[in-house]
């Protein structure tokens, strides 16, 4: 949370300070719930409040602060909060909304009771505006080495979202996508590698400048 707290405030004093000193800033921030359950037997848990906030600048330098929370009762091995800080670099970027961005950011994630870990992370995005209000995008983060926590060793993260963007109307944008979340570790007990994945449909609403 700490984390996300720096990075809001590193985005407020962007756009107060940098707006008229740097060129132009784009950006976008709002809440989000992610729904995680076990959908095949229709157990769903309610989801927690998360947030985003990214600027852009001349449309080729990004930043942005994500937040995604679940309850800790859905998880056994695997993190219940995700924050992540990510610098992007639009490799191509034919619109303000279309575009193929790689970054590199840093990852914390905290394990319940048990604690945080942090580390580095690389990250792909991608969008693609469709007639100017509906933009599908996808985003892939990967965290290689998170280190060690209890009975787990070498933690590593794999997190990809893909879905929707809808602008009903000025400044307001709505969200629909589904988040794939994976937690792969070696334990210290049988020394033998095992994962958890958690996934669920996302919604989210904000606003964009």
């Amino acid at each position: 949370m700490k984390l996300l707290t720096r990075a809001v405030l590193s985005l407020g004093l962007m756009m107060g300070g940098s707006a008229h000193a740097i060129g132009p800033v784009d950006g976008e921030a709002g809440l989000m719930f992610w729904g995680v359950g076990d959908y095949a037997n229709a157990s769903f848990d309610t989801p927690l409040v998360g947030a985003y906030g990214e600027l852009w600048l001349n449309e080729r330098w990004g930043f942005r602060g994500s937040l995604y929370r679940i309850n800790e009762e859905t998880v056994v091995s695997a993190s219940d909060e995700q924050t992540f800080v990510d610098f992007k670099y639009r490799l191509l970027s034919p619109g303000p909304n279309s575009f193929v961005a790689l970054g590199l950011g840093w990852n914390q994630e905290r394990f319940g009771a048990e604690g945080a870990l942090s580390a580095p992370r690389l990250m792909a995005e991608a969008r693609i505006d469709l007639l100017g209000f509906l933009r599908p995008y996808v985003e892939a983060g990967w965290t290689p080495s998170l280190g060690d926590l209890g009975a787990r060793q070498n933690l590593s993260t794999l997190a990809v979202e893909a879905g929707l963007v809808l602008d009903p109307f000025p400044f307001v944008d709505l969200r629909l996508a589904w988040r794939y979340h994976i937690t792969e570790y070696v334990g210290t007990v049988t020394g033998s590698k095992a994962s958890e994945p958690h996934y669920g449909v996302l919604l989210g609403a904000g606003f964009h400048w």
